[in-house]
């Protein structure tokens, strides 16, 4: 052997020590991984747990001691006062589950969800710490929600526009930030058991609220993927999704082909040509989850936007609205009114469904204490029909169209349109990373969550009246506007359909509104 074939073979001997060292380092960092969650499993846990019996998941073991801990908080507490349909229940008695009951659900399937990740990837290095985060941000997620849930949205809403003023949050996620951390300070020894827990608090605090929000990566930069869990605006898919599709569907009956104990065990963090991990869904399951966003499009048609559902919805949304000059809910030691106390979390703890309770003590409205009426004894507002907008005919001109054709009254307060939705209003934007058999990663774009041709969006019109002549003018001049500008589908609602109408508190009269307008026009301009 020449002197060159031996500096060959050291060479070769030189890399492959390095090769084994660097093995070596692989094999000692996963072996410490696995004694980490061996720990996991061997976390404290509560020698006298809280077991909660799921109609969906069977029973709900909850151990952790900071878990437990939050779950009995006033915060979170007030999740089982606030219906997670909203009045949906009134029609549908099998929809009157809460918001607690949905965030217990969304605790379970991202505790499930992230474990089955650690258990089968420890190369992602997955601590415990990482895994109580999720769990937190997926119990915490629903804090931020009103009376009747969404619902309160539509209050907010009104408000804004009534007011000019800005809202008190974008998002229900950022409103549950929030109360997270009105949790912590508000809840003696919270704080210290957070710090009992976890090594970084300050730092884990911070990833939780990102984790609820869905946004930032300032904290984890490593496990970006851990972001996707809980809230996913780049999927739509994610652990809020599943859990409410998953449980509204049995609401209705509905057979659901989505397993997700299948789909969790397929799920895969992989590098894809963008440099990063993603989660990713085997390419074989794309029409299993393509159904699940079927499911939800039939949730929304069937039960989120049903015309009875939406009818309650807006007469909740309307005795708020009126209500909301008279302060009716307790904030310590002062009352305020519904919109102040989203200013102030220690008021908007005691903000739940039970705010009808004090209305109906408190405010002393006609139109009010009518609609209270209504909502238990089941009688509705005027129904007028629907239509399907235009570019030029939006909802602003159509609602102007009609108010100004209506000659005997000024019903500008009483009419209502009211935009439906599909559930894939933001389709085209969303995509989801897969993998194939044979390791290969690709990404989804149009052939993720595609809609189905009946998601069209729709205008429906009501009027808060039991007046029938009134109804029936309207209903003519919707009728005509249909017919002459091809709003199609659109049509009027059948006489029969407008039976158990309201009580009548009649709108004021042209001349009538014209005068109270210029009353408080003057009163304004003295202040």
């Amino acid at each position: 052997m020449n002197l060159q074939q031996i500096e060959k073979e050291k060479a070769m001997q030189a890399n492959s020590k390095q090769e084994i060292a660097s093995l070596k380092e692989e094999i000692k960092a996963l072996n410490e991984q696995l004694m980490k969650n061996k720990k996991l499993q061997a976390s404290p846990q509560e020698k006298n747990p809280l077991i909660f019996q799921d109609d969906i998941y069977g029973g709900i073991t909850i151990d952790h001691p900071l878990i437990r801990e939050i779950v009995q908080t006033h915060q979170f507490q007030r999740l089982k006062d606030i219906k997670k349909l909203g009045y949906t229940y009134q029609n549908i008695p099998k929809a009157n589950y809460s918001r607690m009951e949905h965030s217990i659900g969304m605790y379970y399937l991202a505790g499930e969800y992230v474990k089955q990740l650690q258990r089968r990837q420890p190369e992602l290095n997955i601590t415990e710490s990482d895994v109580l985060c999720v769990q937190i941000a997926a119990l915490c997620y629903n804090l931020g929600h009103g009376p009747f849930s969404h619902t309160f949205d539509m209050f907010l809403d009104a408000i804004h526009e009534k007011n000019k003023s800005g809202k008190p949050w974008k998002n229900v996620s950022e409103a549950s930030v929030k109360m997270f951390h009105y949790m912590l300070e508000d809840n003696e020894g919270l704080m210290a058991s957070f710090e009992k827990h976890f090594d970084n608090p300050k730092e884990d605090i911070a990833f939780i609220k990102e984790l609820i929000q869905g946004t930032g990566y300032e904290q984890r930069k490593d496990k970006k993927f851990l972001h996707k869990i809980v809230y996913n605006k780049k999927s739509g898919l994610d652990v809020c999704m599943i859990e409410s599709t998953v449980r509204d569907a049995a609401v209705l009956g509905m057979n659901v082909t989505f397993r997700w104990k299948t789909f969790l065990n397929q799920v895969h963090v992989l590098r894809c040509d963008d440099g990063e991990s993603h989660k990713c869904f085997s390419k074989d399951d794309l029409e299993i989850c393509n159904d699940l966003f079927r499911t939800r499009h039939s949730l929304h048609r069937d039960l989120y936007y049903a015309r009875k559902s939406r009818m309650a919805a807006i007469m909740i949304r309307r005795i708020l609205v009126k209500s909301n000059e008279i302060p009716i809910i307790k904030d310590k030691s002062r009352r305020v009114t519904i919109s102040q106390a989203t200013k102030s979390m220690s008021g908007y703890t005691e903000l739940t469904d039970s705010a009808l309770n004090n209305i109906k003590l408190l405010v002393d409205d006609p139109e009010v204490q009518v609609l209270l009426k209504c909502l238990n004894t089941m009688k509705v507002i005027g129904q007028i029909g629907y239509v399907t907008p235009t570019d030029e005919w939006n909802e602003d001109k159509i609602t102007q169209h009609i108010v100004q054709s209506i000659r005997s009254c000024d019903i500008s307060n009483e009419l209502i349109i009211d935009p439906t939705k599909h559930g894939y209003e933001n389709w085209n934007a969303l995509t989801q990373y897969y993998y194939t058999s044979d390791g290969r990663t690709g990404q989804w774009t149009h052939e993720w969550a595609q809609p189905p041709p009946s998601a069209a969006k729709q205008l429906r019109i009501f009027l808060v009246s039991g007046d029938k002549d009134l109804i029936k003018e309207v209903q003519g001049v919707l009728r005509e506007l249909i017919r002459d500008e091809q709003l199609i589908p659109g049509d009027i609602y059948p006489d029969e359909e407008n039976y158990n109408l309201m009580p009548q508190v009649p709108p004021l009269k042209k001349e009538e509104a014209t005068e109270l307008k210029e009353e408080v026009a003057s009163a304004l301009a003295t202040v």
